[in-house]
Parts: C-alpha cells; structure tokens; sequence
C-alpha cells in the first residue's frame, strides 16, 4: 500500500500526510491496525463463522471502543485527512459489516459509525468493490 500512495502521490489524495508529524500520526495509525485492528477483527470473523457449530456466543470487539474514543477528536485515524491508515481498515470492516453482518458493531459507536459510513462511500471503494465483483 505505501508504495502505490507514493508511486501515484500527484494523481489524487495525499494518502501519505502532507507534513513529517502528519505521515507519522498515518504509519502509527498503519502499525495500530496491524497489530491491535487485524488480528481481533480476524478472530472475531473466525469467531462468528465459527460460534455456532461450537455453541458459543460471539462477544462484540473492544477495540472498536478505542477507536471510537479516537474518532470523537479526529475525522479519519491520522487527523483530519483520509490516509493509508483509514485505507488499510477498509477490507475487515467491509466483511465484518457485509459479509458476515455484524454491523451493529460498528453503527453502535457513533464516531466509528460516521467514519465508517465516510470512508466506505467514497467512490473509490465502491469502485475496489465493484471490481471484485466484477467477472475475471
């Protein structure tokens, strides 16, 4: 991902940060859902798929309460600009949202919500998503 934002860095947002500390706040944000976001959001996938033939009830991710938290200062993850770091979150939330209809995780935190419902209707994600739809 950081390579295709600096290899196309003049052909639409600044993905990167325009400033050192903002490019900082985005590669903390990046290193945040590698290690805190993915790994919960993929259990709680697993979990999901899972809990039922298992007989075990599916309990609601914490870290979206933090990110919540977070979102209740700033518009996007890195501050108030879309980033790699808001980029990078598209993927799990789009399956915990519309593949495995857990929604309501999101849409009960409000500032997650609003981000969510921001970052998921640009029409460059609909446009990934209309891809993937799309026949080989």
């Amino acid at each position: 991902m950081r390579f295709y934002a600096e290899k196309y860095r003049s052909q639409g947002e600044e993905l990167m940060g325009r400033t050192v500390e903002e490019r900082g706040v985005v590669e903390q944000w990046l290193e945040v859902e590698a290690h805190n976001f993915h790994p919960p959001a993929y259990n709680l996938a697993l979990h999901v798929l899972f809990a039922t033939m298992l007989g075990v009830t599916s309990d609601p991710n914490k870290v979206l309460n933090i990110y919540d938290e977070r979102q209740s200062n700033t518009k996007y993850l890195a501050g108030d600009f879309f980033s790699l770091a808001d980029i990078s979150h598209l993927p799990f939330l789009e399956y915990v949202v519309n593949k495995i209809e857990k929604g309501y995780l999101i849409k009960e935190r409000k500032h997650v919500s609003a981000w969510w419902d921001d970052i998921s209707n640009r029409p460059s994600w609909k446009k990934v998503l209309q891809l993937y739809k799309a026949p080989i």
